[in-house]
């Protein structure tokens, strides 16, 4: 059976149409079971129920995954996926911040000096210690991939290290979990897409043949999103 031109093209423009669809959800996808939990602490005034380290490890991984794309040069949506979660988290933390603040009068007296050491590591009552955090980290990352960009090894070592901060995300969410022996105010809309999103993901690294890295990643966290649901379906 003879195919015509047309239908060859039209054929062509659907495959990708469907490519970009695909690249849009992986993009996209991860942030939205956060536009609920930023929804649900906004309403109620509350951050208890959301690790702030979830942020912590969402933003020193993606950092990194950037760094990351410039010596391996993986497919770019996973580098615009780094580019969006990083917004997202910044915005979570912002607002984590300032529910978490308990008297905004004696914070804003406070040097930044003051608040970044005097205060546990990454439990500071002001969003400028964080961001001059992952500023120093940022740049410490950035110096060394400039010192050792010609090496194929330092890049895997990136991408390992990237991946491996990315696959403990959910972990301070089921410790904190387990230690308050509640998962009260965990939208589950956020480790449903957690979940999704994960197994999504590492399809899609199987398909596209991605780095070993990315898939190792993927199933550690699809393990412990289980986790994650198992205690918000038994704890009380």
């Amino acid at each position: 059976m003879k195919i015509s031109k047309d239908t060859l093209l039209e054929s062509l423009k659907i495959i990708s149409s469907g490519e970009m669809v695909f690249s849009l959800i992986m993009v996209f996808g991860p942030v939205i079971g956060y536009v609920s939990q930023y929804k649900s602490m906004k309403e109620t005034r509350n951050a208890e129920a959301f690790s702030s380290k979830v942020s912590l490890i969402l933003l020193l991984s993606n950092i990194l995954r950037c760094y990351f794309w410039i010596g391996e040069r993986f497919e770019t949506t996973l580098l615009y996926q780094a580019l969006v979660m990083i917004v997202a988290q910044l915005l979570m933390l912002q607002l984590t911040v300032s529910l978490k603040a308990s008297d905004s009068i004696s914070r804003s007296r406070r040097s930044l000096s003051q608040s970044f050491t005097a205060q546990p590591f990454w439990e500071w009552d002001s969003l400028s210690p964080y961001l001059m955090f992952l500023a120093g980290y940022s740049g410490l990352f950035m110096l060394l991939t400039m010192m050792f960009y010609g090496s194929s090894s330092f890049f895997d070592l990136l991408g390992t290290l990237s991946l491996t901060i990315e696959a403990m995300l959910g972990v301070p969410q089921l410790y904190q979990n387990y230690k308050n022996g509640s998962a009260k105010g965990l939208s589950f809309v956020l480790i449903g897409s957690w979940f999704l999103g994960d197994l999504f993901k590492t399809l899609y690294f199987f398909y596209n043949n991605s780095p070993n890295q990315f898939i190792y990643c993927g199933l550690f966290q699809l393990f412990v999103d289980v986790a994650i649901s198992y205690q918000i379906l038994t704890y009380k």
